[in-house]
């Protein structure tokens, strides 16, 4: 897999120098996207941390756009928890990727910023955390959207091999299929936990899964709501040790009902089944039952601004736990230069 990466890596570059030998830049410009958050959790389940993430992403870029179609993207994420110290998170990464983009399909190779992309992915599949700790997917992104479809499949390498530090990547896929009212949504995650290159390590390859699919209907357009959506589904699990134990499986039912008005909107899910084994999900999933309620008010919301606060509370056998959490992201850009035909 990894001659097979880096194979792909040269092949990438010869093809964007050729493209920049062959056009012209046709437009640069820049864009700033800031993120801040406050997010208690008190949390009293077992699996789960209590804890405050409180702090700010600030992440800058630039563009170098061949056509209407290609493009280069370069910039940076600044993000800080507030409270610095010697232990504490100063993160730089790199924003760094080439996105080809047309009508239907949307290519991107590199670190990508992931909220755009998979800000709709469910927390049994990707916890939330990751917007605030992996804010890019260091990988490839393809989607597809043409007639009430869109599917994506999305690769985030997490860690490469080294001595001392395990080779992990995840794999997914997400998508929704919208007819009229009703729709049909599905997600599926694949993670890999290889070895090291440390032989002399008892190491065990873990394989974790989760496919999910769910059906929905909108009845935004016959009722006085600005919005009311109910849906529910199926989750199937797998998980595996290799040389330790074969694979597992964990079912389970999952609904969610949606309803907003105006500044105002309440998210009911509801699971039951099997615990979850996924070290990506959200730990809640961990068990055989879970309640979430989301209770959320938008007090800014205005051109690129969006201000949310939402008050979670989180319903287990084994105890309920609360959620406060606030996040105001704010985007612009602008083109700088444009080419001007002759």
């Amino acid at each position: 897999m990894r001659h097979f990466l880096r194979r792909l890596s040269i092949v990438f570059f010869v093809v964007c120098c050729s493209i920049l030998t062959t056009y012209a830049q046709q437009r640069i410009g820049f864009g700033i996207d800031f993120f801040g958050y406050a997010d208690n959790r008190e949390y009293k389940s077992m699996y789960t941390e209590p804890k405050t993430i409180f702090g700010t992403l600030v992440s800058p870029n630039a563009y170098f756009a061949i056509d209407s179609n290609h493009r280069i993207i370069g910039g940076l994420h600044y993000n800080q928890d507030f409270g610095r110290h010697p232990e504490n998170k100063n993160r730089l990464a790199p924003i760094a990727y080439y996105q080809y983009r047309n009508k239907s399909f949307d290519f991107a190779l590199g670190h990508m910023p992931r909220y755009d992309r998979l800000k709709d992915v469910p927390r049994i599949v990707l916890a939330d955390t990751f917007l605030y700790d992996r804010p890019n997917i260091e990988g490839m992104y393809l989607s597809f959207q043409k007639s009430g479809l869109k599917q994506a499949l999305y690769i985030d390498w997490l860690s490469k091999q080294s001595f001392n530090h395990r080779e992990r990547f995840i794999v997914g896929l997400t998508g929704k299929y919208a007819i009229g009212n009703f729709y049909i949504k599905d997600d599926a995650l694949l993670y890999h936990n290889a070895l090291t290159s440390n032989d002399s390590i008892d190491e065990h390859i873990q394989d974790n899964g989760l496919v999910m699919l769910r059906a929905g209907v909108d009845f935004s357009r016959k009722t006085f709501l600005d919005s009311l959506t109910v849906e529910v589904g199926g989750v199937v699990g797998f998980d595996r040790v290799r040389s330790e134990y074969e694979l597992r499986t964990a079912k389970g039912l999952i609904a969610t009902a949606f309803l907003g008005y105006r500044r105002f909107f309440v998210e009911n899910t509801i699971y039951v089944g099997d615990p979850q084994n996924l070290p990506n999900g959200d730990s809640f999933y961990h068990r055989n039952r879970y309640n979430r309620l989301d209770l959320g008010w938008v007090p800014f919301r205005k051109g690129n601004l969006d201000g949310k606060f939402i008050a979670s509370f989180h319903f287990a056998p084994d105890g309920s736990s609360n959620q406060q959490a606030f996040t105001l992201r704010y985007r612009f850009g602008a083109d700088i230069w444009k080419k001007r035909d002759r």
